[in-house]
């Protein structure tokens, strides 16, 4: 056997590998505290925009600003911002803290919208589906009606 780390895991990696017939759990019953999750391979346009790690539950998760949304749908922020004020797409699910301090005298700080990854696919695949980029045929009520019986809530 090598003296070598690397080896070690490498041995490792092939065996998880070759074992990744079945599921990684014990039991019929996958985890429920479990998400979704998005195949990062097929998505590989996510790593192209900006992203936060934020701990939910003790576990780290990945999360993308309004700018970020805004960036994956070719708008600006303003207009997915007036969306949510609209109703169009449902309120961002996580925030970040709200500051401590005043930072606009009489007005209400909630914090940053976060938007998780499922989140961003999925709007990105319903604008696209729905064709909101295109300006003679957008379907805005089709789109509007699937982002309310469809929107991941994680």
């Amino acid at each position: 056997m090598s003296t070598d780390p690397l080896d070690y895991f490498n041995a490792l990696t092939s065996k998880r590998e070759q074992d990744d017939d079945g599921p990684d759990y014990p039991g019929n019953v996958a985890p429920r505290n479990r998400g979704g999750g998005v195949d990062s391979a097929t998505h590989e346009w996510l790593n192209s925009l900006r992203s936060y790690e934020y701990l939910v539950n003790g576990m780290a998760r990945r999360f993308y600003t309004v700018g970020a949304l805004a960036s994956a749908l070719n708008r600006k922020p303003v207009t997915i911002r007036s969306w949510e004020a609209k109703g169009w797409i449902p309120p961002a699910s996580f925030r970040t803290p709200a500051p401590k301090s005043e930072q606009i005298p009489g007005k209400a700080v909630k914090g940053r919208r976060l938007y998780s990854e499922a989140q961003i696919v999925f709007l990105v695949e319903a604008a696209m589906a729905y064709a909101i980029d295109d300006p003679d045929s957008p379907d805005w009520k089709g789109f509007r009606k699937h982002i309310a019986d469809n929107y991941p809530t994680t």
